[in-house]
């Protein structure tokens, strides 16, 4: 499976730098936008690890503030035993 993984992340990386190299556009159009590509890409990860930590169920436990909890035992699309 590892082995299947590998082949194909080879093969993607190969098709990426040729279908580049062999691209309609000049470089210069195709490096812009390659970095335009980059950019935003980065600027989600950085705001991807601005969210707030999870916390975990341990934390709650331990005097961490608690949500609020349901008062109904059964949600709206519950089966009837009928």
């Amino acid at each position: 499976m590892v082995t299947l993984l590998r082949t194909s992340l080879r093969f993607f990386v190969l098709g990426f730098l040729v279908g580049t190299l062999f691209a309609p556009r000049s470089g210069a159009a195709t490096r812009a936008m390659l970095r335009e590509k980059f950019r935003v890409m980065a600027n989600q990860v950085l705001e991807l690890a601005a969210l707030p930590p999870i916390e975990s169920r341990s934390a709650l436990r331990n005097g961490g503030d608690a949500p609020a909890r349901r008062t109904s035992t059964r949600g709206t699309n519950a089966r009837s035993s009928s």
